[in-house]
């Protein structure tokens, strides 16, 4: 799930079991997010699927279905602007 600090989804559903709800307390778990932010879309579907479903006694609420993956998205560069402020070295 998350390359930059080597967060597996099992993991973050072992997180799930133990109470994680949100991305923030993913991030604030295991500090996914902070370096490129690319695998908070796949790491918000992955906690939407396991959050949704109600949970077994005999098994994890999470399951461990392969979630579907969304190729990230073609985007345009930034239009190049001039800068608004000062940066003094």
């Amino acid at each position: 799930m998350c390359i930059c600090k080597s967060i597996s989804d099992t993991q973050i559903r072992e997180a799930v079991d133990q109470g994680a709800r949100t991305i923030g307390d993913i991030s604030a778990r295991f500090g996914v997010g902070v370096e490129c932010g690319k695998c908070l879309d796949d790491i918000r579907q992955l906690l939407d699927a396991c959050v949704v479903a109600p949970p077994s006694p005999v098994t994890s609420h999470c399951s461990t279905a392969p979630v579907e993956v969304t190729p990230p998205r073609a985007t345009e560069p930034a239009p190049q602007r001039a800068a608004w402020f000062a940066v003094d070295l």
